[in-house]
């Protein structure tokens, strides 16, 4: 609802004289942002029709002319968990503390490496693997 109302701003501003490279940059600040504020708490809990009615957002405006670049919400998703886990793991984040232990050093096995250090969990629930610090987890093994 709000992101409509926001295109329908942009397009006012469009047909008062507002150039495109202005037009570009409100809609990342307006629509983009909006969309983005609390991506990866709600990310997992988009169906199929919800990204479809994102994507067909990025489409309109693309179409009316208020963006230069259209975005995907899968490649929104995957910058949004990268950003919010890389400061997740420093130490002094308030969400730290719920990740789980990091695996020990002095393992035998020669495996890959994985790009975090963090011991995978048991999952029993497909909710509880994709809330966002499991979610994280175990996409980025």
């Amino acid at each position: 609802m709000q992101v409509n109302q926001r295109l329908y701003l942009l397009i006012l501003l469009q047909s008062s004289g507002l150039q495109h490279p202005s037009l570009h940059l409100l809609f990342n600040a307006l629509v983009i942002n909006k969309l983005t504020y609390s991506l990866p708490a709600y990310a997992s809990q988009l169906t199929a029709d919800d990204k479809n009615r994102i994507n067909a957002v990025s489409r309109k405006a693309m179409r009316r002319g208020l963006t230069l670049t259209a975005f995907d919400i899968d490649t929104l998703i995957v910058k949004s968990d990268c950003k919010l886990f890389r400061q997740v793991t420093k130490p002094g984040h308030c969400l730290h503390h719920l990740l789980p232990p990091k695996t020990p050093t002095y393992s035998s096995y020669q495996l890959r490496k994985r790009q975090h250090p963090y011991l995978l969990s048991t999952v029993h629930y497909s909710q509880f693997k994709n809330s966002y610090i499991n979610r994280f987890l175990f996409k980025y093994v």
